[in-house]
């Protein structure tokens, strides 16, 4: 890990089948929360979801339903997880290494399989989310992004249009890769301003570097089996592994050695 690194919200979703209106009983949640370790506590937050049903000779009705789903975050916050009937998610704002990660992913999943027994998996999902920050801007000296990343990450004809005295303000990009069966990556990119993972949200972020122009990476590995093959902790942290691989061989790709010394590699 870089000592001043871009990455901002590092998350795993694992869906399995199961009724996501379903609760989990109170006992099922302080269970699961032990399993967790001691720095970590429940908390109870509200997701929505929209049913639609049609009947011969009538409009479609809309109807909204709520359910309260336990988060368990730590203390500080920095870190989550989030268990329905349906799903697993682990994330975190506080990302330092992969060992880390790994660790807090393998006791969520150990416990989710030994308390919810979930039948398969139907989806697993690892998100990534760069924010690069070149120190030296402002409005003075606003930054020419082709000096500091890929080409590939550049606008449309972006250096001859700038030679041309038409200076690109913004754009985003998409690419999606087919990384085995089943199992793609998309990546998600451009300049932005702000944050692109807010530091006021549901997860806190500790010292938040000041807004400002932006570059996102936004790294979307999934593996989406055609079958549904049994839930297995030991076998979803060996996906994970296969699915961070190709972001990290992307990463690797599209930032330049002036960028890793001169920005990731200098302490914060």
């Amino acid at each position: 890990m870089f000592p001043n690194a871009p990455l901002a919200y590092v998350t795993v979703e694992v869906r399995f089948p199961g009724d996501v209106a379903q609760p989990i009983a109170p006992v099922v949640q302080r269970a699961f929360r032990d399993s967790l370790g001691e720095d970590w506590v429940v908390e109870q937050i509200t997701q929505s979801s929209l049913a639609i049903s049609i009947q011969s000779g009538m409009a479609p009705a809309q109807t909204g339903q709520t359910t309260k789903v336990p988060r368990f975050t730590n203390r500080a916050r920095t870190w989550a997880v989030v268990a329905t009937a349906s799903s697993l998610v682990v994330e975190t704002t506080e990302y330092r290494h992969w060992p880390e990660f790994q660790s807090v992913l393998e006791r969520a999943l150990v416990a989710c399989s030994g308390i919810l027994n979930p039948e398969g998996v139907v989806r697993v999902g690892m998100r990534y989310i760069d924010e690069i920050r070149i120190p030296t801007a402002d409005d003075f000296h606003p930054i020419v992004w082709s000096e500091w990343l890929a080409p590939s990450l550049f606008a449309p004809e972006m250096i001859d249009m700038s030679a041309e005295g038409f200076q690109p303000l913004t754009w985003t990009g998409a690419a999606q890769f087919d990384t085995g069966v089943d199992r793609q990556l998309v990546l998600r990119y451009g300049p932005n301003n702000g944050y692109a993972v807010n530091p006021a949200g549901p997860l806190r972020r500790h010292n938040p570097p000041l807004p400002g122009p932006i570059f996102v990476l936004d790294f979307d590995s999934f593996w989406q089996p055609s079958e549904i093959p049994a839930f297995s902790p030991a076998d979803l942290m060996t996906t994970c592994e296969e699915l961070r691989n190709p972001m990290r061989t992307l990463f690797d790709r599209l930032i330049p050695e002036k960028l890793l010394d001169e920005v990731f590699r200098k302490e914060a």
